[in-house]
């Protein structure tokens, strides 16, 4: 008979060591972005702002298919303190979700999702402008249970982005990879009934831009939260987050902005069937 307490499980070492290292290549990745980034810019002269506050407000509903199918969709709004713009935006994304497509040797999940996304941004500010952003997007998503309460999560996107403005130097084009790594600690049934309780997500996700557009040049986001899910269809989350941005499409030294933005997102996440 086997002795169950001495019973290592080979597959949770084998789960651990693949969170390592993929944690440790993640970060080295998006190390490795950065320092590329800051070494082709480190001659431009930039105006450095001020920390700045955003809000962002999200509804998050998703239609569940069967078969691992899902349509998700976004209504959201954003704002911007002391500069002052507003940001309204639409998503739409098909999903797919696999338990073992391109890995078959250990418990995982994955997702292939594609959708288009929208995004309308006003300004008060009579010397800056409002545009209108179309942003179809593909991504692929690696998920590993290390435990039963801790998801660690891999995320792969590119976006296409295509910016109209009555800017004169408005660039229309632009492309980005967006790498996101992502863990969750599900605290569900601790001091609550069973689907129901605390969950603490934390990201950090670095943007690389193929072709840069003229508007909300992405670098690196550090993103912890708390949620709180009344049961599993329905949740509701909030973050507090570091943005770092750099505005301008061409980097022209006499244009390119950065910015060091604080972001308090709140969502209410809601899945029908």
């Amino acid at each position: 008979m086997r002795n169950t307490l001495a019973y290592i499980d080979p597959f949770k070492n084998l789960k651990i060591n693949a969170f390592l290292k993929c944690i440790f290549s993640g970060l080295c990745f998006i190390l490795a972005l950065q320092q590329s980034t800051a070494q082709e810019r480190a001659d431009a002269d930039t105006e450095d702002n001020e920390f700045t506050r955003q809000i962002w407000f999200d509804l998050d509903p998703s239609w569940s298919m069967g078969d691992g199918q899902k349509i998700t969709a976004n209504f959201g709004y954003r704002t911007i303190s002391p500069k002052s713009w507003h940001r309204f935006i639409v998503k739409a994304n098909f999903e797919k979700k696999f338990e073992k497509l391109l890995f078959k040797r250990f418990n995982h999940s994955e997702k292939l999702f594609f959708g288009t996304n929208f995004f309308i941004l006003t300004t008060k500010d009579n010397d800056d402008y409002g545009s209108f952003e179309i942003r179809p997007l593909q991504g692929y998503e690696l998920g590993i249970d290390l435990t039963p309460r801790i998801v660690f999560k891999q995320l792969f996107r590119l976006e296409e982005r295509f910016v109209f403005s009555s800017d004169p130097e408005n660039q229309i084009f632009g492309l980005r990879f967006r790498y996101q790594i992502k863990a969750v600690f599900n605290l569900e049934g601790v001091w609550f009934e069973a689907g129901e309780g605390f969950y603490i997500p934390v990201a950090i996700e670095g943007f690389f831009n193929l072709v840069s557009a003229s508007q909300f040049n992405d670098v690196i986001r550090l993103t912890p939260g708390l949620g709180y899910q009344f049961n599993p269809d329905f949740k509701v989350e909030g973050s507090l987050a570091y943005h770092y941005t750099q505005q301008g499409g061409d980097y022209n030294p006499e244009n390119l902005e950065r910015t060091n933005d604080i972001v308090f997102r709140f969502r209410i996440i809601k899945t029908f069937k």
